[in-house]
């Protein structure tokens, strides 16, 4: 599945009322989520930097990102701790080998926390999309209950009116 893109970044032709129905949408979709994301565990000083420091990076995380965000500078904090451990320690130290386990499993820990924050933009652009799609379909479908009903052609009448009999 493609990434879908912002109206602004498209490129492909749209009709003008698609084109219209698509940045209200993202309007609204942008709109739910104007808040900042906080911590949701706690954290240390250090911990806290990190935090802000990524929650800066993107203007698209909101508060409904702390869970990953928080979970994500965790990870990293601790991955960090592990890695600064591994790094005193002889290369033949017995204790060497159960800290780089432990690392890798950090590392995996950090990219599925980096992927959950990298899915909400997407997301919220293919929500952007589906509630456009939506909304023109309903238009069509109030343009086609708007119609005036087409007048019978006379000779069509008579036509059915001869099969009756």
């Amino acid at each position: 599945m493609r990434p879908t893109k912002s109206i602004n970044n498209m490129t492909a032709k749209i009709s003008k009322d698609e084109r219209k129905a698509r940045e209200i949408a993202e309007k609204q979709v942008q709109a739910m989520g104007t808040s900042k994301p906080e911590p949701v565990i706690s954290m240390n000083e250090a911990e806290l930097a990190i935090f802000e420091k990524y929650a800066n990076l993107n203007d698209s995380f909101n508060e409904f990102d702390s869970t990953s965000l928080s979970l994500l500078v965790k990870s990293l904090y601790r991955y960090n701790e592990i890695d600064q451990a591994i790094e005193e320690l002889d290369v033949l130290d017995d204790r060497r080998a159960g800290l780089i386990r432990q690392a890798s499993i950090f590392e995996k820990s950090i990219q599925q926390h980096s992927a959950a924050l990298s899915i909400p933009l997407t997301s919220r652009l293919r929500m952007a999309n589906d509630m456009a799609k939506i909304a023109i379909g309903e238009k069509q479908l109030e343009q086609m209950n708007n119609q005036q009903p087409q007048e019978v052609n006379p000779l069509l009448a008579l036509l059915y009116d001869d099969d009756d009999e």
